[in-house]
């Protein structure tokens, strides 16, 4: 399941469909029969109770001399069907119920931990639990852990800060305008170079905010956008003709209108007694942003001694890497919707596809090591045109044949050092 998961992503019951016309059976010294769906339930069911001795094994395999940085991310998956609602609940998203799926992977993106969470629990509740475990099941405690804004919460930090453990987190650009007031003048956005990072400490806490031209033409963009598209909002909901006006039920109608849009901040609106919305733009908040365009704030509590404005930069850099690829990895596995209604099965069909992104992370590390930058995925599917072929006299299996490997993939096979692995047939594949 775990190879199905990784090669032809889809349901169980898919798996031997989409699987017969390739030797995966066979790999696993399986036959196609094997892989029925109730057998494929009753294996998986076999992975409660074993979780965490499978997890220890990979850390120690994947990081024999233990892990420097730690990047946490989160991500949600969501559920079809009935079900116990014990596990899975309404979380941001109002239309399925959903599970949290907390990930801490190494500096190059390797899975070291995962937890599956209910669907309602805050960003911020989940990474003092997390660390728990990690030192817990995997000893890790010396590490710097980098995390995004959401898990960022003043507690979390002070509570880190008072174990002695590093991290580096990006603060909300609220947290920025705030900080900013407090600031003298000399540590003012006017004097910061975006093509360079400014660095302060408050409070003895220490900060680096770094920016970019391109980052700030691309915030007064997306403003200029969501302005533009909470305008539109407010001219339509006024074409509407009412017969019955309720002024406290159409300004919340506004509110929550403007909100999904990620406009409200920007407007002032208000009812009148015709039902029809009168609104100005809060220029204020406005100009507040477009001073700090471009910039966004990290902070952290290694000192400068060990960790310069760029070693902080590049931490978090890390863990921008590690999102947009496991974002990448988990819409190709497919880990959502999820079909199962009980919640060990639902925990089990995430662990199978953890263990896919695992193979799938391991093989982007030592493949990129020897140059290859493509994605995982894509190469597996490319060599699945490699075929094995049957020779048969008479009716009878005489021979198992390679067929010829085309020159591009040729190519591929030489750069990561597969070719020995396809110079004859497997003896699993006879």
């Amino acid at each position: 399941m775990v190879f199905g998961r990784l090669l032809f992503p889809g349901s169980k019951l898919s798996l031997k469909t989409q699987s017969a016309d390739s030797a995966l059976a066979a790999s696993c010294g399986l036959t196609c029969d094997d892989l029925d769906e109730d057998r494929l339930y009753e294996a998986m069911d076999a992975l409660s109770g074993k979780w965490a001795g499978i997890e220890k094994a990979l850390y120690s395999d994947a990081f024999p001399g233990g892990v420097p940085l730690v990047l946490y991310d989160l991500t949600s998956s969501y559920f079809e069907g009935a079900n116990d609602k014990r596990l899975a609940a309404y979380g941001y998203s109002r239309d399925h119920p959903q599970v949290i799926l907390a990930l801490a992977t190494g500096s190059d993106g390797v899975p070291i931990h995962m937890e599956v969470l209910k669907g309602n629990r805050a960003d911020n509740a989940t990474l003092l639990p997390l660390l728990a475990s990690l030192q817990r099941r995997f000893g890790i405690s010396k590490a710097v852990f980098s995390f995004d804004g959401g898990m960022s919460s003043a507690l979390n930090l002070r509570q880190m800060r008072e174990d002695g453990l590093g991290y580096v987190t990006r603060l909300s650009s609220s947290t920025l305008q705030a900080l900013l007031a407090q600031l003298p003048a000399e540590h003012q956005p006017e004097l910061w170079d975006r093509t360079d990072l400014a660095e302060f400490e408050f409070d003895g806490i220490r900060y680096v905010a770094a920016g970019s031209e391109y980052r700030r033409q691309r915030d007064r963009e997306r403003r200029e956008a969501r302005i533009a598209k909470g305008r539109a909002a407010l001219e339509k909901f006024n074409q509407v003709q009412r017969r019955k006006i309720d002024i406290q039920k159409l300004a919340s109608q506004v509110g929550r209108m403007l909100e999904r849009g990620k406009c409200l901040k920007y407007f002032t609106f208000h009812i009148e007694e015709n039902g029809y919305a009168t609104w100005s733009e809060k220029q204020d908040v406005i100009e507040a942003e477009e001073h700090l365009d471009g910039w966004y704030l990290l902070t952290t509590s290694l000192a400068a001694e060990e960790s310069t404005k760029e070693d902080v930069l590049e931490h978090y850099r890390n863990l921008l890497e590690v999102e947009d690829a496991f974002r990448e990895t988990k819409n190709h596995l497919k880990v959502r919707p999820v079909y199962h209604q009980k919640d060990n099965r639902m925990r089990n069909h995430i662990r199978i596809c953890f263990l896919a992104y695992w193979i799938s992370a391991r093989l982007r590390r030592e493949w990129g090591q020897l140059g290859e930058t493509r994605e995982v995925p894509l190469i597996l599917k490319q060599l699945q045109q490699i075929r094995v072929g049957r020779l048969k006299v008479k009716g009878k299996i005489y021979k198992a044949l390679m067929t010829d490997i085309p020159q591009s993939l040729y190519i591929i096979l030489d750069q990561l050092l597969l070719l020995r692995l396809f110079r004859q047939v497997p003896e699993w594949a006879l």
